[in-house]
């Protein structure tokens, strides 16, 4: 089934950000990473499923939903980068198709939609020589920074602590 873009005219149905053949071109500008570029048109589509809905969850974003029966968090009004620059409530920011991009990426290697089994606060781990431990509270969720700075301040991750520490 192709995939249904959201454009920022709060589309129905709307399953991802980016059609294929943007993405097509994002990877051709990007080095055509074969990962991507070895795909069927299918497993590209199903790719940048995946990746809306994880790029939607890993995130608070800035601003407001423009509808309520919207199926995406985007488009939104109020929406702003942390420069200052205010994205139209009316456009989706290529800051999140870009972003969406490098999520599907990454699902063609390591499913997106994986389980993580350590339960977030593995205090040790040892097999053989190779030992591993885990701080208290360590999140079960992969560490993704290319996704941060790509989105670049319109949202707030997850989990994110903010604002200053102060000791008592």
């Amino acid at each position: 089934m192709a995939l249904t873009v959201e454009t920022g005219a709060v589309v129905t149905g709307a399953d991802s950000y980016i059609s294929q053949s943007d993405a097509d071109t994002y990877f051709t500008e990007h080095g055509a990473p074969s990962a991507w570029t070895g795909l069927t048109s299918d497993e590209k589509d199903s790719a940048l499923r995946y990746a809306c809905i994880a790029l939607e969850g890993m995130f608070n974003w800035s601003g407001e939903i423009v509808s309520l029966t919207q199926p995406r968090s985007w488009p939104r009004s109020g929406a702003s980068d942390n420069d200052g620059r205010t994205i139209a409530a009316d456009s989706i920011d290529q800051r999140l198709k870009d972003a969406q991009c490098e999520l599907a990426l990454l699902h063609t290697s390591s499913a997106l939609n994986a389980s993580y089994d350590r339960g977030g606060a593995v205090k040790s781990e040892q097999v053989g020589p190779i030992r591993t431990e885990y701080f208290q509270g360590a999140s079960v969720e992969p560490s993704l920074p290319i996704i941060s700075r790509i989105v670049g301040g319109l949202g707030i991750l997850r989990g994110a602590m903010t604002g200053a520490l102060e000791r008592a």
